[in-house]
């Protein structure tokens, strides 16, 4: 039992020998458990130590064992003591990471004369950024996540920052497309973050990658990812487009519900992603094209044809698409439905 504060087994026993033979000396605790006399000073050095023991009769060289509930408290303090000490030495840590996130970002980043566009090329560059925004956030953090899931690795380090947001007071709100959902260990964080009190939402097809921070700073790749890098602007004016494109966005999501329940297989959420498919069929798009504008892979095209087609009970993509026109769901010309290109 005592293992678990860091007490040797061997040092365990001679206290458990203790209890049960209270006026004990050194002779008949070491006849008792078959160890040699030094042994047991030892281990009453031990005990001694971690005052679970009190002197007794100097001239038999007996001591008193500390009852087991003032023993088991004086050992939950000390490993109270433990523990706040080391949430020290990472706290001090945590700030030495700060000061060399700063110094990294700092060397690869270019900023405009006037300090309201930032330029960061290449993605470790970009993630380290972002790391330094949202923990700078004091008000809300704002992220729109087009394509698939993140992989488990970054959910489980986002999920470590998400956390300290939320305990700080911070808004967090999310949306993330539809898709991705299907992936398990990208749902169940997302869950988890709604839980904890964040707010996230599911839409068929996000437009862009985006992260808004207290509404004066944004991060906008400049690619379709963040691999080639972003730009990060500051400032009201500045930010409040991709502000305001995301609150468009997030009012046309659906919120996701801390455990599961309708997501991802909610009848009218799979409608509305069919419909985003056979739109871009429509339109005559290639797999490789509607992965592109939906932000998701080949693969993930396909399966979703394949549902659409299923769906509308159709014999072929060209079938499913003339179907979906006659139900009306494919947007004319000019509709928010059809992706601009």
């Amino acid at each position: 039992m005592l293992q678990s504060f860091g007490v040797e087994q061997r040092t365990e026993e001679v206290y458990r020998a203790m209890l049960q033979l209270p006026r004990a000396g050194v002779e008949e605790l070491a006849a008792h458990l078959g160890l040699a006399d030094a042994d047991i000073r030892t281990e009453l050095d031990h005990l001694a130590g971690l005052t679970l023991v009190e002197p007794g009769d100097e001239r038999l060289q007996h001591y008193l064992a500390l009852p087991p509930d003032q023993a088991v408290e004086v050992l939950i303090a000390r490993e109270e003591e433990r523990l706040l000490a080391r949430q020290r030495e990472v706290d001090a840590t945590r700030t030495s990471i700060g000061e060399l996130v700063d110094s990294f970002v700092a060397s690869r980043r270019k900023v405009g004369d006037d300090g309201l566009v930032e330029q960061l090329d290449g993605f470790r560059v970009v993630r380290s950024r972002l790391y330094q925004l949202t923990s700078a956030a004091t008000r809300h953090a704002a992220s729109m996540v087009p394509g698939e899931a993140f992989s488990q690795r970054a959910t489980e380090a986002s999920l470590r920052l998400d956390t300290s947001l939320l305990q700080r007071g911070i808004s967090l709100r999310t949306i993330v497309s539809e898709v991705s959902l299907a992936t398990p260990h990208w749902d169940a964080y997302l869950r988890r973050t709604v839980a904890l009190g964040a707010q996230v939402r599911a839409h068929p097809a996000p437009p862009m990658l985006a992260v808004v921070i207290d509404n004066s700073s944004a991060v906008i790749p400049q690619g379709l990812d963040l691999t080639a890098g972003a730009m990060v602007v500051h400032g009201a004016a500045l930010t409040a487009p991709v502000a305001a494109l995301f609150d468009e966005v997030w009012h046309a999501s659906t919120p996701l519900a801390a455990e599961p329940g309708e997501l991802p297989g909610d009848p009218h959420l799979s409608e509305a992603r069919i419909r985003q498919v056979v739109s871009l069929l429509a339109q005559g798009q290639k797999d490789e094209a509607i992965a592109r504008r939906m932000g998701v892979s080949v693969r993930t095209v396909r399966r979703l044809v394949s549902e659409a087609v299923e769906a509308l009970h159709a014999q072929s993509r060209f079938q499913a698409g003339v179907l979906a026109a006659h139900r009306g769901w494919v947007p004319g010309p000019g509709h928010p439905d059809v992706p601009v290109g």
